[in-house]
């Protein structure tokens, strides 16, 4: 019997796969900490409640008739890829198609999900220009090396090789991702990408640093002006995302 460490369950959701109903999955732990997060609380290995996927698989069987997916998030799920392979397995049975949305920090287990027909879309955060001391300051960990940024680029190729449908996302933090610079050097990495989305940093949740509850999220605007920084480059669809307006398509 597979275990695994769950944060929550959402049994409907319209938001996090966009077009799609789908059931959601929080996995407990993180191997960043992002100062901005705003479900600080799965960080921690052993944060939530352990759980046997078979239970899970009943919770999302008994949601067949209303979803479309499950989809799996966090925390980080490719840090439980025994019990993430297990749930996309039954979700498999039922017919459901599966969502996964990713740090990108383990490329092997999202190609052994590819290679296993485990996927059907993607969700990569990149939360920072690939380099070392752009990645430290916004995941916050001093000592991250270039091997994470490297894995996070081999897990973009693998989506690619694999004719995954994909969707990049950054979100935009005040005062710490914010610059156009930044998302001219992240849409410069993601050359044929299906989709980059430009996310408003909202000051809500069990955020990790609690000095975040003091920024002013970036206003639409902020968010248009990057998104147009970014069209310069061979991104196949552009959008922003807000509280306020939702998805807004920004180019083609």
């Amino acid at each position: 019997m597979t275990k695994a460490r769950v944060g929550g369950v959402v049994d409907l959701s319209t938001i996090d796969w966009y077009g799609k109903a789908t059931s959601m999955v929080f996995f407990a732990g993180c191997n960043f900490r992002c100062p901005y997060c705003q479900n600080a609380s799965l960080i921690p290995a052993d944060s939530g409640k352990e759980v046997d996927t078979v239970d899970l698989h009943k919770r999302i069987e008994g949601n067949i008739d209303v979803i479309d997916a499950i989809g799996f998030s966090g925390g980080e799920p490719c840090l439980q890829v025994k019990a993430l392979k297990d749930l996309a397995k039954r979700a498999r049975t039922l017919g459901l198609k599966v969502f996964l949305n990713t740090n990108g920090s383990n490329p092997t287990a999202v190609g052994s999900l590819a290679d296993d027909g485990l996927l059907d879309y993607v969700a990569l955060d990149v939360k920072a220009p690939l380099r070392p001391e752009s990645y430290r300051r916004v995941v916050g960990m001093d000592h991250l090396n270039d091997s994470a940024t490297r894995r996070i680029r081999t897990t973009l190729e693998t989506c690619r090789k694999r004719k995954l449908p994909l969707e990049v996302r950054t979100t935009i933090v005040p005062k710490l991702i914010d610059q156009e610079t930044d998302v001219r050097n992240i849409a410069n990495e993601l050359a044929g990408v299906d989709l980059y989305v430009l996310q408003q940093f909202r000051p809500e949740g069990d955020l990790l640093d609690q000095n975040f509850k003091n920024l002013t999220p970036p206003s639409r605007e902020d968010l248009l002006r990057l998104a147009r920084a970014a069209a310069e480059y061979e991104l196949k669809e552009i959008r922003i995302r807000t509280r306020e307006h939702g998805d807004e398509k920004v180019c083609p």
